[in-house]
């Protein structure tokens, strides 16, 4: 379940490592979002928990974003990391590892629980406390008038 998804941050099209990505391919910020979300969805799924694949993960990139230097781009904006026959995703760990994923669900799990604990209960007689000096005059002048019969 926790693998699902991966960290996204909300921030992502202003890095500098964006516009260096869209600068070396050619795209737009937009599209290198998009590409670079697909790419890290790939990795989630196939990469071992260290962010290591085999190289030929090169020519899935640019196959999964149809950018024949998407790779290039990522290599040298230090995302990737070519060691040999193999390539690292840069802090993969930190963010779409598994434990990763899971300290997340618990963030947002704890997020949920204090904003719950931080609604206090409102009782009944501290709502009435509450009522304003018109409605507490309208209610006197009700009480006051009590139709009799004769």
């Amino acid at each position: 379940m926790a693998g699902e998804w991966i960290k996204v941050e909300n921030h992502l099209h202003e890095k500098v490592e964006v516009a260096a990505i869209a600068d070396h391919t050619g795209l737009d910020l937009d599209a290198v979002v998009g590409k670079l979300v697909k790419v890290w969805a790939w990795a989630s799924r196939n990469c071992h928990g260290d962010g290591v694949t085999s190289v030929t993960a090169l020519r899935v990139i640019r196959e999964i974003t149809r950018v024949e230097n998407f790779d290039e781009a990522l290599s040298n904006c230090g995302w990737i990391r070519i060691k040999g026959d193999k390539i690292e995703f840069v802090n993969f760990d930190r963010h779409n590892s598994q434990t990763a994923k899971e300290r997340g669900l618990a963030t947002q799990r704890k997020w949920k629980q204090r904003a719950k604990e931080s609604v206090t209960p409102v009782s009944r007689s501290h709502r009435d406390k509450s009522v304003t000096r018109e409605e507490k005059n309208k209610e006197r002048s009700c009480d006051r008038f009590i139709p009799t019969c004769v």
